[in-house]
């Protein structure tokens, strides 16, 4: 019983310390809770995204017309301000006539002297036509003079050829007769069989010989051992019999055959006629040559000689040089004259300059007292001709506003109105920027006002969309997101900030849309956190 009552005790107690232990955890767990970041979640949408490019830009003159007058007057007066209205009964500018007068002056002595120097070149012209029909009748003497020379000699070279190739083709129809290199080839061939049949019967008379000796040697050997009547010593008589026969054969055959000696063959004699022959006929050949090569030379000196005589004649009946400069002369001329009548007939209207149309001065380019430069004087728009609206747009805009769209435009403080865009193109100086002109319809806009032109874009539908918040970006220039997942902590699972990497495609300022991979419809994106958040980052919901 008492037993029973102390086990009623531990239990009790380890109950309690469980129960604390558990308590304990709790308060951990909800401390340690407290101090995480706190993040606000959001999942993809399927979407597209909307884009709104607005600029601002300023009406300019449809149509400008210039003003010109003499470059080189004296302005004296400027009657007009940019931004006048003028008619072309409105006087411009007026120039100074003593000024005027003196130009006229000076452009009528440029006359006279021009005139006397056309006067001369006229004169000289005749001259030079008189000289060159010297120069001609010369040259076409030397020409015939040169044909004549040049045919003399090109004969004389030909029949030096023809002299020459008579001797060769005479030497060459008498050759040398030799042995044939077949007869010779054969001779050689049988003085060799003889020599080696020669050789090889004198080989086999002195192998007889030495074979006889021996025999005769070992008979006598026999016959001074005391075996006169033995049968190896009638053995070796008998063998010493037949190897005298032998060598006696052997003899016979030898001194036969020597009694029948061929000669050795020896062609140097017709060799050395054939050589000298051979030398004569190359240097005839040579001759030929030679002679061909003098006629070449003869036909290119004289092709040469008179090709230089004919240009000689040719270059006589030149006369381009007098009739150009005389030309200009009087082209000159002609522009002094047009000049003197240009100055005149602003004298004839006093120096005023008036527009031929009605309009705004838009640029003038003279100044009292100052020069008339190239170029327009003074330049002023059209009133009848419809405004144009300029204006610039980035890179990034120009992504999403092409030629022939269609935009809001709002000027000054009249409502907006749907318009076309006309023209789009590159910046000429900044090729960072793109400049666009719509054309207003009669009636709409004046010089200079001010003006917004708004696009809105609507882009492809992308199955992956997120809210901008949730994108971001590392120092390498990456795109980055953050998702919540989970992992095995001290206190149980726990919920951590995931960095994964992703591809933009579109954005605009709200929603990015990025391609599918890692992240799906289901995936949970951090959209904000109650602190700077790192990648493996311990987190829980926002409450």
């Amino acid at each position: 019983m008492k037993i029973w009552k102390k086990q009623k005790k531990i239990l009790a107690a380890f109950g309690f310390f469980m129960f604390f232990m558990f308590l304990c955890t709790l308060i951990s767990r909800a401390v340690y809770a407290s101090k995480l970041p706190q993040v606000t979640v959001d999942t993809p949408h399927k979407m597209a995204l909307k884009h709104t490019v607005e600029a601002e830009g300023i009406v300019h003159p449809g149509r400008e017309y210039a003003v010109t007058a003499l470059m080189g007057l004296r302005v004296r007066t400027v009657y007009t301000n940019v931004g006048d209205k003028v008619t072309p009964e409105t006087l411009l500018f007026d120039v100074d006539l003593e000024d005027l007068k003196e130009k006229i002056q000076e452009k009528e002595l440029e006359i006279e002297k021009s005139r006397l120097q056309l006067s001369d070149q006229e004169k000289n012209k005749s001259l030079e036509a008189r000289k060159k029909k010297t120069e001609s009748d010369r040259a076409k003497e030397d020409q015939t003079r040169t044909q004549e020379r040049q045919a003399q000699a090109l004969s004389q070279a030909q029949e030096e050829l023809e002299d020459a190739e008579d001797a060769y083709d005479d030497h060459t129809d008498h050759p040398v007769k030799t042995t044939s290199s077949k007869t010779r080839k054969a001779k050689q061939a049988a003085y060799d069989a003889w020599v080696k049949t020669e050789k090889e019967l004198k080989d086999a008379m002195d192998q007889a010989k030495e074979a006889w000796e021996e025999a005769q040697k070992k008979a006598e050997d026999l016959a001074q051992a005391g075996e006169e009547n033995s049968q190896a010593l009638e053995d070796a008589r008998k063998a010493e019999q037949e190897a005298k026969k032998a060598f006696e054969d052997a003899k016979d055959a030898y001194e036969k055959h020597m009694e029948n000696q061929v000669e050795k063959p020896d062609f140097s004699a017709e060799d050395a006629k054939k050589a000298e022959w051979e030398s004569e006929k190359e240097a005839l050949k040579k001759a030929v040559e030679d002679a061909g090569k003098a006629l070449e030379e003869a036909q290119k000196t004289r092709s040469d000689a008179l090709l230089d005589a004919d240009r000689k004649v040719e270059d006589t009946l030149l006369d381009a040089d007098a009739d150009s400069s005389l030309t200009i002369s009087r082209m000159e001329l002609a522009v002094l004259e047009t000049e003197l009548a240009a100055y005149k007939k602003v004298q004839d209207a006093a120096g005023q300059v008036y527009p031929e149309a009605e309009g705004i001065i838009t640029r003038i380019q003279v100044s009292p007292g100052e020069r008339i430069g190239d170029g327009a004087a003074m330049v002023y728009a059209d009133l009848t001709s419809p405004m144009q609206f300029q204006v610039s747009f980035t890179k990034d805009q120009k992504k999403y506003v092409n030629q022939g769209d269609t935009a809001d435009l709002t000027l000054g403080s009249s409502s907006g109105r749907e318009v076309s865009v006309d023209y789009i193109a590159e910046n000429e100086v900044n090729p960072e920027l793109y400049d666009a002109r719509i054309f207003l319809p009669d009636g709409v806009g004046t010089i200079g006002q001010s003006g917004s032109l708004k696009a809105e874009v609507q882009s492809e539908s992308f199955s992956c969309c997120i809210p901008l918040s949730a994108l971001h970006t590392d120092e390498n220039q990456r795109n980055f997101v953050y998702v919540v997942s989970e992992r095995a902590g001290i206190l149980g699972n726990e919920l951590v900030a995931e960095q994964i990497y992703v591809q933009v495609a579109d954005q605009n300022d709200t929603y990015a849309a990025i391609e599918e991979g890692l992240i799906d419809r289901d995936t949970e994106l951090i959209v904000s956190a109650t602190e700077n958040l790192n990648d493996r980052d311990v987190i829980r919901y926002k409450e």
